[in-house]
């Protein structure tokens, strides 16, 4: 039977689909956004269908499990149910003729899957207890090159749960999918680990006897520096039997737009907020701070406020969606991925520029405030790709304009802008003929409130104050 693609690959992502699935353990390395995802759920459908694969184990980093929810929906093309730790789901794809049975997913977050508790009797693993008991046949390894650590606590605990279940198994599974979009930042030591948990037989299971067979570290002040590698090629050669690597040239992608939307649920205080708002022309806060409209357009105003997270004085209502960005950039800050990031009110632009200056990038802010220098020292950050990851962060009318920031691929909407001609150019900043790689759009949505309304408007290029006025309920409401 003929494996049904729910969406078509590219010529480089069929590659990787058939040498994957041939080899079982399988390292697909591509530079981001160049749809690693899709690689590994149509390797998960193949087997699947073949009747090899029944249970798909994802580890992910919390932030991108959330992503994995949708991407097995577009991607998937079998009905399948699916779980996490706290709640359990299933497909609304429809099924195809010849559909495997019973395939589920269970997406885990490495934080979570990985933090252990000491007891008396030593330390307690109890979220790697619930995935063993669910006992899966395939584990996708997503982001791996953060296992990259022999001694660290996530590389450690997942090798060893993946060795405990093959000795339970004793049919050579779980099979173990790598996903990096950076596999060896420095170098042919930060593969070890990674393939380690997907097969110890490559590099073996010891730390200390690769670095004595492989690796040549300096003398005094440099001991702990590695000078040299010894036999590259014999390294080379088990990598590239055991993986595949892509880069955006590659793959012919430069330039290339995708889109993805990180969504938030709001608090309950700051939900109850917002539909006292929505309903009436008056809310009062937690802090008991009273939010008042004059009509319906200032009142979709300050919902757009209590989604961001601050009142017009900049009170903190809550700070879900700024927690979510944080988690976002700190992924990006590991794959070494520089960012821009819009904000629509000055307390959002502060509070962004704190955020990703709390995760290690070189920071810059640029709004009504900013000097000419400043913002100058801003644009030239990203006039090319730097050396460390940089997030400048934007109020939407300063950095929508002539401008050129083609050394990130990596634009984040905290809120959106008000109209599509400024959601337009502030998108084709990171874009021109001067990008290489392919970017990526990345929304953060309030679930249930005018952000989705907002988000749906600029994308079919519609009026906003029209829609709103059209239905103001359903619009504040996220259902217009």
């Amino acid at each position: 039977m003929k494996y049904p693609f729910k969406t078509k690959p590219f010529p480089h992502q069929q590659r990787a689909i058939v040498r994957a699935v041939r080899h079982r353990n399988y390292g697909v390395f591509f530079e981001p956004r160049l749809g690693k995802s899709k690689v590994a759920l149509d390797v998960a459908g193949i087997h699947a269908m073949r009747g090899n694969v029944r249970r798909v184990l994802i580890l992910a980093p919390r932030i991108a499990v959330q992503v994995w929810e949708e991407q097995i929906e577009t991607h998937f093309p079998f009905w399948y149910d699916a779980e996490n730790y706290d709640e359990e789901w299933q497909s609304t794809t429809r099924i195809f003729a010849g559909d495997p049975q019973e395939v589920r997913f269970f997406l885990a977050g490495r934080e979570e899957t990985f933090r252990r508790t000491r007891s008396r009797r030593g330390y307690v693993r109890d979220r790697q207890r619930v995935l063993e008991k669910w006992n899966p046949d395939l584990i996708v390894l997503d982001e791996s090159h953060e296992y990259k650590r022999p001694g660290g606590v996530g590389a450690q605990d997942a090798w060893r749960m993946v060795r405990r279940l093959r000795k339970k198994r004793g049919d050579g599974k779980p099979w173990v999918l790598l996903l990096s979009g950076t596999p060896n930042p420095k170098g042919w030591i930060d593969l070890f680990a990674p393939f380690r948990i997907m097969d110890d037989s490559i590099f073996g299971t010891a730390i200390d006897d690769f670095r004595e067979d492989h690796v040549q570290y300096g003398v005094g002040r440099r001991r702990w520096t590695i000078v040299r590698y010894h036999r590259e090629k014999t390294l080379e050669k088990k990598v590239r039997q055991n993986s595949i690597s892509v880069s955006a040239d590659e793959a012919g992608l430069a330039n290339e737009q995708f889109y993805q939307t990180l969504r938030v649920t709001l608090p309950a205080h700051a939900a109850k907020a917002y539909l006292q708002m929505a309903q009436e022309f008056v809310a009062e806060l937690e802090s008991g701070d009273v939010l008042t409209a004059k009509n319906a357009g200032v009142k979709r105003l300050r919902l757009l406020q209590l989604c961001g997270g601050f009142t017009t004085d900049g009170v903190s209502v809550h700070s879900e969606k700024l927690l979510k960005l944080g988690d976002y950039l700190e992924l990006l800050h590991e794959q070494g991925e520089s960012a821009v990031v819009y904000a629509r009110f000055t307390s959002e632009v502060e509070a962004c520029t704190a955020i990703a200056h709390s995760r290690h990038f070189r920071t810059f802010r640029v709004d009504g405030s900013t000097s000419r220098a400043d913002r100058l020292d801003a644009i030239l950050s990203l006039k090319r790709r730097p050396l460390k990851p940089t997030c400048v962060v934007f109020q939407v009318q300063a950095g929508s304009r002539a401008i050129e920031l083609v050394g990130a691929a990596e634009t984040i909407y905290y809120s959106c802008p008000d109209g599509w001609v400024d959601y337009f150019q502030t998108s084709r900043r990171i874009q021109g003929p001067n990008q290489k790689r392919p970017v990526r759009y990345t929304h953060l949505v309030c679930s249930g409130t005018v952000d989705v309304s907002v988000l749906r408007n600029l994308q079919k290029k519609e009026d906003q104050h029209a829609a709103l006025m059209r239905n103001p309920r359903r619009y504040l409401l996220g259902l217009e």
